[in-house]
């Protein structure tokens, strides 16, 4: 599994509470993450940032969703094309009779 994979696969972990640790690692990216404590509230002067950037993740979730869809949607139909039977066969449907 490259960097790239493991990263991604640490970040939907982390995101649905479920990380699963790659054999001989302390964790998918190599470092145990720990939810900080004690960290009182957000600064007033950060909390538009905090709630744009909040926003801008929805978004990307959003986009990232409706292309998950598209993709199985190819996918399912890339997959509804039967196998080649007989390759001598005609690849052309004649649908003018």
């Amino acid at each position: 599994m490259d960097d790239a994979a493991r990263v991604m696969g640490s970040a939907n972990g982390v995101s649905t509470g479920r990380v699963e640790r790659a054999p001989g690692s302390t964790s998918e990216i190599g470092v145990d993450w720990v939810l900080p404590t004690n960290l009182g509230a957000l600064p007033a002067q950060l909390k538009e940032r905090a709630q744009d950037v909040l926003v801008n993740q929805r978004k990307i979730v959003g986009e990232l969703e409706k292309a998950k869809r598209v993709t199985l949607q190819h996918l399912a139909a890339v997959r509804s094309v039967p196998p080649a039977r007989n390759p001598g066969a005609s690849v052309y449907l004649d649908v003018a009779g």
